[in-house]
């Protein structure tokens, strides 16, 4: 699992080269303006990566990774793994500048391209927990 774990954040941070800003300077933003968390390393405490922190935990109601809670459920559409959610959550940065909706649903208003490849490494990612 430590092996996928480090090839889907290898991946990840080669994605990141697609977003204008550098990705670990972006959040996660719900749409019902929760903050979700980061893209930092593993080891940073809002890091969607820290799986014992608060927004990377499979067991925590603020987590995309928690496949239970509402925002990392395939049924909830607040989830970027729902691919039918209109409601998923947004790449944003300090400032409040958008870079898409982080959703598997590519036809929902906001997504692009690289919001949605991102989407498609984290549920992969959540998967693997």
């Amino acid at each position: 699992m430590k092996k996928f774990f480090v090839f889907v954040l290898v991946s990840v941070l080669a994605l990141s080269a697609s977003f204008a800003i550098s990705l670990n300077q972006l959040h996660i933003v719900a749409d019902d303006g929760t903050f979700l968390g980061t893209f930092e390393n593993e080891y940073a405490a809002n890091s969607i990566y820290n799986e014992y922190g608060s927004y990377g935990s499979p067991y925590s109601a603020k987590s995309i990774m928690n496949r239970y809670s509402n925002y990392g459920s395939e049924y909830s559409n607040l989830s970027p793994f729902n691919k039918y959610a209109q409601s998923a959550p947004w790449i944003v940065d300090r400032y409040g500048n958008t870079y898409g909706r982080l959703s598997l649903n590519k036809y929902a208003s906001g997504v692009t391209k690289q919001s949605y490849q991102l989407a498609l490494e984290l549920y992969a990612l959540q998967c693997s927990f």
